[in-house]
């Protein structure tokens, strides 16, 4: 029964270990993407709010590119949305990998 455990215990730790690193990977690319994407926001709101204190823009002018704004934060969470499901599957696809792995090197063994 020792090694059965022991079989298990590896498995978990093995497990666990994968599941972190890809997490980490994980937030840190979701964290350079959205600095990114939020500092761009930024700069195009801060832009339109020039233009139009300037007279450059007509009021509906203005509103058709905030608008644009809102759009395409939209289209950026959706964006983040795939790719936490795709990185989400990778992960499942991972442990079901070493899972299946481990199994198959005890029945060789």
């Amino acid at each position: 029964m020792s090694g059965i455990s022991e079989f298990l215990d590896t498995l978990l730790d093995e497990t666990v270990d994968f599941a972190r690193d890809e997490l980490k990977v994980l937030v840190k690319e979701a964290k350079n993407d959205n600095r990114v994407f939020i500092k761009h926001m930024g700069d195009l709101t801060e832009e339109f709010i020039k233009l139009r204190a300037l007279g450059q823009l007509t009021n509906d002018e203005f509103e058709e590119l905030m608008e644009d704004v809102v759009d395409l934060n939209k289209m950026q969470f959706h964006k983040l949305s795939v790719q936490a499901k795709a990185r989400a599957e990778r992960v499942a696809n991972g442990i079901r990998d070493l899972v299946i792995n481990s199994l198959l090197s005890l029945i060789k063994a």
